[in-house]
């Protein structure tokens, strides 16, 4: 097959690693890329852009990759999938549950490939924990718990703590990877509950600091944590079965199980891979035609859904 073209939309933060980890795609090469800010547009090699609507009709295109903060993902998304165009949009998918629902209906309407970037399940110890899970050794699964936390420095001045372009804060920001992690190594969300804060004084309208409390029909409880506020937050996910557990440090790299029987916790050799070069590479493949979507779009619209039910379950 020819080598796949890609257009990137977005070259800031995300778009940038994006950009990056495309180079490592066998088979694909970015093309086109399109920014608001013309200077960061045009440092690549690519065709540039400061128009989506130019550039999905300028450029014959084999995919998009949106990377732009999440108020443009449906506008743009729209667009490409009206030209039938295979689409990846970063999380979260959109703001709302009904900009996510447009967007999913108009993928399946047309019959074109929209997947969400949700990376981390390309994290090699999230697949060797997963297959630990689907393997049966660490039996039922009967707890989550997912902590991503950080001090986000100048984070009151950026587009995140803006509700009107993030559609929320530490929650819709963040925590939309955990639900989908928890979707991915538990099971579907039957009910949520959750509590949110905002610390910082100069934000206003979003929360900084949250958890969440997730369970599934068969009786598995998750808890998921957020802070933007916590200079030094643990990085983790850990599964608990009724006859193993496992646990994925994502600050020191070191994934660690015990089975039923076990004398002591063993470290699993997970490899080296990228997470998000191996999840453009399984993009790539799907578009070839290659493989099956691994994740899609209505994971993407699930997600926003448990999020905003959060929101309204919310104490505090």
């Amino acid at each position: 097959m020819s080598e796949l073209k890609i257009g990137v939309i977005g070259c800031g933060g995300i778009g940038a690693v994006h950009l990056k980890s495309w180079e490592q795609v066998e088979g694909a090469r970015v093309v086109a890329v399109c920014d608001a800010d013309a200077e960061r547009a045009g440092a690549t090699d690519a065709a540039a852009y400061v128009d989506f609507a130019a550039m999905l009709d300028g450029e014959s295109l084999d995919a998009v990759d949106i990377c732009t903060p999440p108020h443009l993902h449906a506008p743009i998304a729209l667009a490409a999938l009206e030209r039938r165009i295979p689409v990846l949009c970063e999380k979260p998918l959109a703001r709302r549950p009904a900009e996510a629902t447009q967007i999913v209906r108009s993928a399946e309407a047309v019959g074109v490939l929209l997947m969400t970037a949700f990376c981390h399940r390309f994290h090699p110890p999230v697949e060797f924990v997963r297959s630990l899970i689907a393997d049966g050794k660490l039996g039922r699964v009967l707890m989550f718990r997912n902590r991503f936390g950080t001090r986000f420095a100048g984070v009151e001045g950026r587009w995140f703590s803006n509700p009107e372009i993030a559609g929320g804060g530490a929650l819709m920001d963040t925590s939309v990877h955990s639900v989908d992690l928890f979707r991915h190594l538990v099971g579907e969300v039957t009910a949520v509950s959750g509590a949110t804060t905002t610390f910082h004084p100069e934000i206003r309208g979003v929360e900084d600091s949250a958890a969440m409390l997730l369970t599934t029909a068969d009786g598995a409880i998750g808890v998921i944590e957020a802070s933007w506020m916590t200079p030094w937050s643990a990085n983790i996910v850990e599964i608990y079965g009724e006859t193993g557990a496992a646990v994925i440090d994502y600050d020191t790299g070191v994934t660690r199980y015990r089975l039923q029987g076990d004398p002591a916790w063993t470290t699993a050799d997970t490899g080296s891979g990228d997470r998000f070069v191996e999840e453009l590479r399984h993009f790539a493949a799907v578009l070839r035609g290659e493989s099956s979507p691994r994740v899609n779009g209505r994971d993407g619209l699930r997600a926003v859904e448990i999020i905003h039910q959060a929101y309204a379950a919310k104490i505090g």
